[in-house]
C-alpha cells in the first residue's frame, strides 16, 4: 500500500494523468469543435474578411484535423491545473505563469520572432525553389490571388507556431522538468514532440457520421495508425528525422534564450514555407521513388532534415556568446 500511495503522489503519475486526460478531453471536445467550425463556415461569418483563409481551411478540413486541434486545446485547458498540481517551477498563486513555465521575459521578443520567422521561411522556401528548378515540383494554376495564399499560409504558420511552442517547449518542458535533468529533458522533449506527430490518422480515413462518441473512435484509429507507421522504415526515417531535428533546434532555442519567441518565429516560418509550396505547386513524382530524400511535402525527407540542421547550426553560432544554462 505504501508503494501504491507513493506512486500516486509522484510526478510520474501526475504527468501520466495529464497526458491521458489530454487525449480523453480532446476526444470529448472534438465533435463539438467540428460541428462549431462547420457551422461558422456555413453561416459565412468569416467570409470576405482577414480570416477568410481560416474559413476556407475549416471548410476543407475533415474530422481528423479538428480532432488534432481539440487535443491541443485540451492540453491548454489542463496545463495550469497540472502545473499547480506538480508545483512545476514553484508555481503558486503568487507566481505568474511565465515563471511557472520556467521562462523569462524577453524584451527583444518581437525582434527574435521576426528573425526566427525569416530564417525558417527562407530555408524551406529556398529548398522548395530547388525542387521546382529540378522539376520535382511544378507550378500549379492558382485558384485565388497570391496575396490571399500568402496571408492564409502566414496565419496558419503563426497559429501553429504559437500553439505548438507553448504546448511543447512551454508546457511539456515545464512538466517533464519535474522528472528529468536538463540534458535528458532536452532529448526527451524533442523525442516526445517527434513521436506525438505520428499519433494521428490519415486525413483520407473514412470517419463514420460524427456523433458525441466519434472522438473516442478516433483514439482507437489513431493508435492503430501509430503502430502501423513503424513498419515502413523509409517513411519513418523520412518524417521522423525532420521532426527530431526540428525538436532539437527549437529545444535549443528555448533553453538558450529562456524564451519561446525565437522558436515561435522559426516554427511559424517553417510551417509558412511548407504551406506556400503545397499551395502553389504540385508534386511531380511518386513519394516512394524519392524516399528517403524527398517526401509528400517539405515536412518529410532527408533534404528537409539537412536544411533544418543547417539552420540549427546557424542558430548555435548566432547565440554562442549569450549566457545560458549549461545544458544549452
Amino acid at each position: 500500500m505504501h508503494t501504491i500511495s507513493f506512486f500516486l503522489r509522484s510526478s510520474a503519475f501526475k504527468i501520466f494523468v495529464f497526458l491521458a486526460g489530454t487525449f480523453i478531453l480532446g476526444a470529448i471536445i472534438a465533435p463539438y469543435l467540428f460541428w462549431g467550425g462547420k457551422h461558422v463556415v456555413s453561416q459565412g461569418w468569416l467570409h470576405d474578411g482577414p480570416l477568410q483563409g481560416l474559413s476556407e481551411s475549416m471548410g476543407r478540413a475533415k474530422f481528423p484535423r479538428f480532432f488534432n486541434r481539440s487535443v491541443l486545446i485540451a492540453a491548454l485547458i489542463l496545463l495550469w491545473p497540472t502545473l499547480k498540481w506538480l508545483d512545476a517551477g514553484g508555481a503558486t498563486k503568487k507566481k505568474p505563469m511565465l515563471e511557472a513555465l520556467m521562462l523569462q521575459r524577453n524584451p527583444l521578443w518581437w525582434k527574435e520572432g521576426i528573425i526566427g520567422f525569416t530564417i525558417g521561411a527562407t530555408g524551406l522556401l529556398g529548398l522548395g525553389w530547388l525542387y521546382v528548378t529540378m522539376g520535382w515540383y511544378v507550378p500549379r494554376d492558382l485558384t485565388k490571388a497570391l496575396y490571399s495564399i500568402i496571408l492564409s499560409a502566414l496565419i496558419t504558420g503563426l497559429a501553429v507556431g504559437f500553439l505548438e511552442e507553448f504546448i511543447f517547449r512551454g508546457a511539456f518542458h515545464a512538466v517533464f522538468a519535474k522528472l528529468l535533468k536538463p540534458v535528458l529533458l532536452f532529448f526527451a522533449v524533442a523525442a516526445f514532440y517527434a513521436l506525438i506527430h505520428f499519433f494521428n490518422v490519415p486525413k483520407s480515413i473514412a470517419v463514420p457520421e460524427t456523433t458525441a462518441m466519434t472522438g473516442f473512435w478516433m483514439l482507437g484509429a489513431m493508435l492503430d495508425h501509430f503502430l502501423s507507421q513503424f513498419s515502413n522504415f523509409y517513411f519513418l526515417f523520412a518524417e521522423f528525422s525532420v521532426l527530431i531535428a526540428v525538436g532539437f533546434v527549437l529545444g535549443y532555442t528555448r533553453m538558450k534564450t529562456k524564451s519561446l519567441w525565437l522558436g515561435i518565429g522559426l516554427h511559424a516560418g517553417w510551417v509558412f514555407g511548407i504551406k506556400m509550396l503545397s499551395s502553389t505547386t504540385t508534386r511531380a513524382f511518386d513519394p516512394s521513388e524519392m524516399m528517403p530524400w524527398l517526401g509528400e511535402t517539405l515536412r518529410m525527407g532527408a533534404a528537409s532534415t539537412i536544411v533544418v540542421g543547417l539552420t540549427g547550426m546557424g542558430i548555435v553560432l548566432w547565440l554562442r556568446n549569450r549566457p545560458s544554462p549549461a545544458a544549452a
